[in-house]
């Protein structure tokens, strides 16, 4: 057993837990899947929360699930989200349960996420006397890739039918392990991602003025959306525009009839998020009076909003479990986006929270970004983040 768990308060049997919630995580380590196509992943939560007793509802075509155990009808029901999918890129770390699948890899840590949730459901299944709230775990699919229908859909399908209030947590190997961040009000940014495309006239490169050159539009609207968050919006509100990908033309000696451009737009409150979407329509319009045919498509999600109370609970059972110097109660909203706000909308007056646990171990080397490559994380942090849980479903 880990030593560094004696700074920690965590359950005696919880504990003997560590090496089922190591292998767990190691397991699913093993076998990332992109976004929507989590079917190996989902085959062994699923086996798993069976063989622990819960009661499963699937929902046909899509691989998200969730899992309830009810102790009695006329309690709550509190739910826990994890999400299954990974990121498409390779895994380069050196562990010798390294990814399988090439071109796949949990460096966001979802794989935790789910070691997390499974170690709390089997320490729960173990315990119900001490339950005060009947319990959901909710696996979803798609967290990623903001193109594939993830918490949105499993909202729809009814994952948070009946649940009074719903809980996430977020690994970050940059801080760490059992460093628990939070924020009482907003957690994520409002966040979308944005396809551009630009469909000009071709002509010969010697002959310009017969075509409509489609690269040079596409970089003069990112041009342009540099200058709306410039100079349209509050400079007390941050906002974010970025271009990650661009792709244009087919042959270098001719004016390209079509470019595409990718990225992603951040802001912090709900009046910035709008005036960066609304700048959309005004460039495409203004394109089009140049003669081009222009979209901009884009889907996204509002920012995770912590409820007062449900962000008082995350706390309470923080300060039950780790050392003062490892809670932040104030900390900084991340500038990224979580589609959890919309289990957190659909919850009982929008009761829920999401948080932030450090899996990093610097004294190990372990200090790596979200989405980092490679992507390391201390395994000794899994029991931190499901005795958090456990405190919140335990009282």
């Amino acid at each position: 057993m880990s030593a560094k768990y004696s700074q920690f308060n965590l359950d005696g049997k919880l504990l003997e837990l560590h090496a089922f919630s190591v292998n767990t995580r190691r397991d699913l380590h093993q076998i990332p899947e992109a976004s929507g196509q989590e079917f190996k992943t989902t085959a062994y939560c699923q086996a798993l929360m069976t063989e622990l007793g819960y009661a499963l509802t699937t929902y046909e075509g899509f691989t998200g699930f969730i899992a309830d155990l009810t102790i009695d009808e006329n309690l709550g029901r509190v739910a826990f989200r994890a999400d299954m999918d990974a990121l498409e890129m390779d895994d380069m770390t050196e562990n010798d349960y390294r990814s399988q699948h090439e071109g796949r890899s949990h460096n966001c840590g979802h794989d935790t996420h789910m070691a997390i949730i499974l170690t709390t459901a089997k320490y729960l299944s173990e315990n119900k006397d001490s339950l005060k709230h009947n319990v959901r775990f909710v696996f979803q699919m798609a967290e990623e890739d903001m193109r594939v229908p993830g918490a949105s859909k499993m909202v729809e399908l009814g994952c948070m039918n009946g649940v009074s209030e719903v809980y996430a947590l977020h690994n970050d190997a940059a801080l760490e392990y059992g460093m628990v961040k939070i924020n009482n009000g907003i957690m994520s940014s409002y966040g979308s991602a944005w396809t551009l495309d630009v469909h000009g006239v071709s002509a010969h490169g010697s002959t310009p003025q017969k075509g409509l050159d489609a690269i040079r539009e596409a970089s003069r609207i990112i041009m342009d959306m540099d200058y709306i968050v410039a100079k349209r919006t509050n400079p007390f509100s941050p906002a974010v525009f970025g271009c990650g990908m661009f792709n244009g033309g087919s042959i270098p000696n001719a004016i390209p009839d079509h470019a595409q451009a990718r990225g992603t737009i951040r802001a912090m409150d709900a009046e910035t998020d709008q005036i960066l979407k609304d700048s959309f329509d005004s460039i495409v319009k203004e394109s089009e009076i140049r003669g081009f045919k222009t979209t901009m498509e884009c889907e996204g999600y509002p920012a995770v909003i912590n409820h007062p109370e449900a962000y008082q609970r995350v706390v309470d059972a923080a300060r039950e479990t780790v050392p003062t110097d490892r809670l932040d109660p104030n900390g900084n909203p991340m500038t990224g986006s979580e589609d959890f706000s919309l289990m957190v909308n659909a919850a009982e007056n929008q009761k829920g929270a999401m948080f932030f646990l450090g899996s990093g171990n610097k004294e190990a080397g372990i200090c790596n970004y979200l989405h980092a490559n490679p992507y390391y994380v201390d395994d000794d942090f899994l029991l931190i983040g499901a005795q958090l849980f456990i405190r919140i479903a335990c009282s």
